[in-house]
């Protein structure tokens, strides 16, 4: 009997590689039961879609502030020494405790989103949570805060927001998930309340990625799905007449005509 010929294995498919940078304060070191958010942001990531290789660094600082701590120079540090596709910058939560007027906060996140940005990096904005504490002048600063940074966009398709404060709310949360989400101090998470703000974060991440793919791509080529290419579609036909709804889904996107 002749020998049979071994069966050539199909090469491995080369995943592309996605680097993210979490950079903030406690709630992005996960604080107290540190159990940062990334860890579920990359399990997330690289589930939704194979063809991505996802590594996560996480750079949190209880207690740091945007404006008179060390944010922009752990960012320009972690720029120094590496590259990323994406930083996903959360802070303001403890300038807003100390009293800092919000013009000030909002210019300082802008000064740390920057430093990516003129490296060819791409940012996700995140708007600064609800706590249970409830006080208006702190409670109007962070409107006011979150306000700009949801309006914050730029021509090039780099800068992206999310809208943590409505996708993690506090007061109109039930109070049974609340118990399980939120630490007895209403201000940190507990470590499945970061699993939950990984994956919403996440799924934000996603729909930008795949919108700015489709913009360029056919779609059948990187959705397969039915509802998924609908969806995105959808979202495309929506964002090229500048609907403004797309502020309230959570993210920003650019018109493709203001790109000519």
């Amino acid at each position: 009997m002749a020998p049979t010929t071994p069966q050539k294995k199909p090469p491995a498919t080369k995943k592309t590689p996605l680097r993210i940078l979490c950079l903030g304060d406690s709630l992005t070191a996960g604080y107290p039961e540190m159990h940062p958010y990334g860890g579920r942001l990359e399990e997330v990531l690289e589930a939704a879609d194979p063809r991505l290789s996802v590594s996560v660094d996480v750079d949190g600082v209880p207690g740091d502030q945007v404006a008179h701590g060390t944010f922009r120079r752990r960012m320009q540090s972690r720029w120094t020494e590496d590259e990323y596709d994406w930083t996903i910058v959360l802070g303001g939560t403890n300038d807003l405790a100390w009293g800092l007027p919000e013009k000030n906060i909002f210019e300082a996140l802008q000064t740390c989103w920057n430093i990516p940005l003129s490296k060819g990096g791409k940012v996700l904005a995140l708007t600064i949570p609800e706590c249970e504490y409830q006080n208006s002048k702190i409670d109007d600063k962070r409107t006011l805060v979150n306000t700009s940074i949801k309006a914050h966009k730029q021509r090039n398709l780099t800068s992206h927001t999310f809208d943590l404060f409505e996708a993690l709310p506090y007061h109109t949360m039930d109070p049974k998930d609340r118990g399980s989400i939120w630490e007895y101090d209403g201000l940190h998470l507990r470590a499945s309340g970061y699993d939950r703000m990984g994956e919403k974060i996440a799924e934000a991440l996603l729909k930008i990625i795949q919108l700015e793919e489709a913009q360029n791509t056919e779609i059948s080529s990187i959705v397969s799905d039915a509802r998924q290419r609908r969806m995105i579609e959808d979202m495309i036909f929506e964002e090229e007449r500048g609907d403004p709804k797309l502020l309230s889904q959570g993210y920003i996107v650019v018109r493709k005509a203001d790109l000519d």
